[in-house]
């Protein structure tokens, strides 16, 4: 198994691909190290910025106005990293890299299919997070002293990441493999059996806007995503809680937008993120006008995140959806998304203490059950369906 791992700079590439690297050892008793020659020869891990880093200045390959340099420089490191995949012969291989770059308001480099052919990756995967969050990385990162000249709006981190998926898009296409685009808050479990598994892909569809503000809701609806996320490939809405960025707003007063922990609610506890956020990143100041300048197009950014895992999955998993009496926008939205537009089998949680509530949905729109673990045993059975019908 080839995998390539994409992402925008200001995603922590680094430590989500260790953390999956890690699981895939643990997972077969082999020491838990990324140098360990044992461990190597069954997963070896690279990553292009290394290759890269190796011949030239980084703080000039990233700042210089030589495009045609940066493309050769950019080139010649993939070129390096090919040889040395070859020579190493690991039976399976994780490749990490950025791209774009981004820096005066320019992507780059321009490339082209041929090294990416080589490479002969079995998946892609485009690895995202909040736009708050990579924003303050890249502040911190110059801080500390990785000084890079990085200076960037919010909504370059929003395009930034939006053209990695595009690139990413392009790139799977072409070589005719999936691309999924993951957060990098899912549990290192699940790109484990999205990668190595063929575990049945999941939509958690479920009610946020409506109960951010509520503890017992939460702990509730936390629960499920916990016990989704053990049994099945879960995408997970909130592993990027953008919405944050709106509350924060609606508390905050002045030129500055203050994101705090409290205000993003993110992976349940149980559930151990691939990438955790560093200590020190919150709270996180934002000046105004560049909140407000993203929040025109947010729930347009929120959306097209979670039809995009719709997409990607085998099912969509909805619970209660009317939940206190009352339809959850959202997840009608996303119902009707998975049974009209990507036509994907629905599976609704939809106990009796949420009776009474007129339906607006098709009497045929998916299967609908009153408990939850009758609702598991069906997702199970669509699991061995699916299995029992995929080529071998």
């Amino acid at each position: 198994m080839r995998a390539l791992f994409l992402g925008p700079t200001g995603v922590n590439l680094r430590e989500t691909v260790g953390s999956i690297a890690r699981y895939f050892y643990r997972a077969r008793g082999l020491p838990e190290d990324l140098e360990d020659k044992e461990s190597r020869r069954s997963l070896a891990v690279y990553f292009l910025e290394d290759f890269l880093r190796a011949k030239v200045d980084w703080v000039a390959f990233l700042t210089s106005d030589d495009y045609r340099w940066q493309e050769e420089e950019w080139r010649s490191a993939f070129t390096r990293m090919l040889r040395r995949l070859a020579d190493e012969g690991a039976a399976n291989i994780i490749v990490g890299m950025n791209l774009p770059f981004f820096n005066k308001s320019r992507f780059f480099p321009a490339f082209d299919l041929a090294p990416f052919r080589e490479l002969r990756p079995d998946v892609i995967v485009t690895l995202i997070e909040e736009e708050h969050v990579m924003w303050r990385r890249v502040q911190m990162r110059e801080e500390r002293g990785r000084r890079t000249g990085a200076d960037f709006r919010l909504k370059d981190i929003v395009a930034w990441r939006n053209t990695t998926i595009l690139l990413a898009d392009i790139i799977s296409r072409e070589l005719g493999v999936d691309n999924f685009v993951v957060a990098v808050k899912h549990p290192a479990s699940t790109f484990h059996k999205l990668i190595f598994e063929r575990s049945l892909r999941v939509y958690l569809s479920f009610p946020i806007t409506g109960v951010r503000e509520d503890p017992k809701a939460r702990e509730e609806i936390d629960e499920y995503r916990r016990a989704m996320h053990q049994l099945f490939t879960a995408f997970d809405p909130l592993t990027v809680d953008e919405r944050a960025l709106r509350v924060a707003l609606e508390k905050g007063q002045g030129s500055t937008v203050e994101v705090r922990t409290e205000d993003v609610w993110n992976v349940p506890r149980g559930i151990e993120p691939a990438c955790k956020d560093e200590e020190g990143l919150y709270p996180v100041r934002i000046p105004r006008e560049q909140v407000e300048e993203v929040l025109r197009d947010l729930d347009n950014i929120i959306r097209y995140k979670d039809y995009r895992y719709i997409q990607q999955a085998d099912a969509v998993a909805a619970y209660r959806p009317f939940r206190g009496g009352r339809l959850s926008r959202g997840m009608f939205a996303e119902i009707n998304y998975a049974l009209n537009t990507a036509h994907k089998r629905v599976f609704i949680y939809w106990p009796e203490e949420d009776s009474g509530v007129e339906s607006p949905f098709d009497p045929t729109m998916g299967v609908v059950e009153r408990d939850l673990n009758k609702l598991i045993e069906d997702l199970k059975a669509y699991e061995e369906e699916l299995k029992t019908s995929a080529p071998p």
